[in-house]
């Protein structure tokens, strides 16, 4: 993990220069800009070194210094204060009392600011996390598809900057998956959005932006709270906002990329799509990207034959292909080549490039097999995927369910073919296991979810590897004999499926309300997991349900909440949880942050918005009768 530096300054600008110089240099950067929002981060996220501005207008930075220290968590952090002009033996003297290391005078060369926090806290070394990915580059050279593709195969962590002449974007991934998009056009901020859609007026809009520069809030949840919207049209509204940002860069022909590992977006829109990150890159080539370069790589390899890529990490279904594309996939035959699909129809192209650009699909000089070409078909063509949401708790059930299948078996057993099985069976079989398994559909999932899935994909993979030949099954017979089977599943990995199983029938006995029963439950899960936050801020909601009246118990809830927080920071359900806690304790602004912080996680997050709709609703009835009347006004 990145040490962590929190930047608090006046000035917006200067904290994004220092953020972006320290994120180059392999630290994680949060940048606060008054003594509340400071406090706040020092909380939730205790730093491991702070840089303060000395002098801020309303609670200068010695202010905000001495209620940090009051925190168990910064009471031995080490600060560097930054003071405007000349250094004062005042200023000084004032530092050393709350025991920063030093003041230094502003402007501050980046070198020197690096080498201070250095001297105290150690940064990741700021080397590329994507070895088959250049550092930097032109989009001429790696187009935006073959890009997002290969930061998702190498699962990378960090940020990815675009330039396209005036245009600048950001896109934060996450183990491989693009999570949050940040442009530098106004053209694109969310109120624009809103207004160019038709779904809010420019008399709406303005208000909203009015309210939220006097703090009230997010806009999104300031137009729910005058009811310009509601929660289901604002998640989509968001959803649908990000995905536009992020679409817009593969209409890019050319420009810049630079890569920044371990670096972070601040307050940048979500890209909320479900299902495998696969799905990003076929549907951004099926929206935006220019189709003369499709031809012209099509036409560059007009000889290859399109063949099935059983050995890919991606299947078509992962692209979700509409009935038309399915249709198409059904009708594929074994001697097809690309310079025959530069006759069909514009939507097959885009799809025919989405799949081979993912690797769901390989060219190859010489015809594939016949059989294997209708076998893909005929799985490619089935019938759609569940509902999402539906399919995200199927899927959590169905790993649960696979792991304790596999316990205790061999490689057969493992793979579910009998002894007798050939070299087809086995990869038929691997190929549907290696699926359900893949980390990569437990993206949004919790930690020991992850790793459960890591383990049980390594496992399958393990079997595969051993059984997929004629003579690796002789060898692993004589293995057998000898008596030298390895452990099927680590211990790690069991404690990690038994917390997922004791926390699924928590979840379950919560929703019935049998709240001691989930408490048990959540402990055990919390015993075998002691690192997922999800399980620990579930337990401490489900102490206090058990114990609403109780001061001590309350408090000890409260410890697990926020410690379930910091443990999983980005996951929404621990901030739900914490908010909810907060709302119990009449802590309503605390409440309220925890809540607008779990939609920006993910904005489908339902919950959160109804949480901040009736905290709205019930503002808005505690407020002067003016401000009613302009509600009702804007109602019209």
């Amino acid at each position: 993990m990145p040490a962590t530096v929190l930047c608090i300054h006046e000035d917006r600008a200067v904290a994004r220069i220092h953020a972006e110089m320290l994120e180059a240099e392999g630290y994680e950067v949060l940048c606060a800009f008054d003594g509340r929002q400071s406090l706040e981060i020092a909380r939730t996220r205790p730093p491991d070194f702070t840089v303060i501005d000395a002098y801020l207008p309303r609670q200068d930075g010695f202010e905000i210094l001495a209620e940090m220290r009051t925190l168990e968590a910064c009471r031995a952090m080490p600060v560097l204060m930054l003071s405007d002009g000349d250094v004062t033996d005042d200023v000084a003297k004032r530092a050393r009392a709350l025991g920063a290391i030093g003041v230094e005078p502003t402007p501050l060369a980046s070198d020197r600011l690096v080498a201070r926090i250095a001297e105290h806290v150690k940064a990741s070394p700021p080397r590329s996390d994507v070895p088959g990915v250049p550092e930097s580059g032109g989009l001429r050279e790696l187009p935006v598809p073959e890009l997002i593709h290969a930061l998702r195969k190498d699962r990378h962590d960090g940020v990815l900057v675009l330039e396209h002449g005036k245009k600048k974007k950001a896109v934060e991934f996450k183990d491989g998956w693009p999570v949050s998009v940040k442009s530098n056009l106004l053209s694109e901020c969310f109120g624009s959005y809103l207004v160019r859609e038709g779904i809010v007026d420019e008399v709406l809009h303005q208000e909203s932006v009015k309210r939220m520069r006097a703090g009230q809030g997010m806009q999104g949840e300031i137009l729910v709270a005058m009811d310009v919207l509601d929660e289901d049209a604002l998640v989509e509204a968001l959803r649908a906002h990000g995905l536009e940002k992020f679409f817009e860069l593969f209409g890019w022909r050319d420009g810049r990329y630079q890569i920044r590992p371990r670096a972070h977006v601040q307050r940048g829109s979500s890209i909320g799509i479900e299902g495998h990150p696969a799905r990003l890159v076929v549907e951004g080539i099926r929206r935006a990207f220019p189709l003369k370069q499709i031809d012209r790589w099509l036409s560059a390899h007009a000889d290859a034959f399109l063949v099935p890529n059983a050995g890919g990490e991606a299947g078509v279904e992962d692209a979700h292909p509409t009935p038309q594309e399915r249709e198409w996939i059904a009708g594929l035959d074994a001697s097809v080549t690309l310079g025959q699909l530069l006759d069909s129809p514009e939507w097959v192209r885009r799809f025919a490039f989405g799949l081979i650009t993912i690797e769901a699909m390989a060219i190859d000089e010489e015809q594939g097999d016949a059989g294997d070409a209708r076998a893909f078909a005929e799985c490619a063509a089935r019938g759609a995927t569940p509902a999402l949401s539906q399919a995200e708790e199927e899927a959590r059930t169905e790993l649960a369910r696979l792991a304790n299948r596999m316990r205790g078996k061999d490689h057969y057993g493992v793979l579910d073919v009998p002894p007798s099985a050939d070299d087809e069976e086995i990869r038929i079989a691997f190929a549907s296991l290696s699926r359900k398994s893949h980390p990569d559909r437990y993206h949004g999932a919790s930690s020991s979810v992850r790793q459960l899935a890591a383990q049980v994909h390594e496992r399958i993979a393990e079997a595969h590897e051993a059984l997929a030949t004629e003579e690796g099954r002789a060898r692993y017979a004589q293995e057998l004999a000898k008596g030298a089977r390895a452990e099927t599943v680590e211990d790690e990995g069991r404690r990690a499926l038994t917390a997922e199983t004791e926390f699924q029938k928590g979840e379950a006995l919560l929703a019935d309300r049998d709240y001691e029963g989930a408490l048990l439950c959540f402990g055990r899960a919390m015993q075998n997991f002691p690192s997922e936050g999800e399980y620990r801020s579930h337990y401490g909601w489900a102490l206090y349900l058990c114990h609403p009246d109780n001061d001590v118990m309350l408090g000890e809830a409260l410890e697990h909440c926020r410690e379930g927080v910091k443990l999983a920071k980005d996951r929404e359900k621990p901030y739900l949880l914490l908010g909810r806690l907060y709302k119990a304790m009449g802590k309503t602004v605390a409440a309220k942050k925890m809540f607008s912080r779990a939609v920006q996680i993910k904005p489908q997050c339902v919950e959160a918005m109804r949480e901040l709709r009736i905290m709205n609703m019930r503002r808005g009835k505690d407020q002067a009768p003016g401000l009613g009347r302009l509600k009702k006004l804007f109602k019209r």
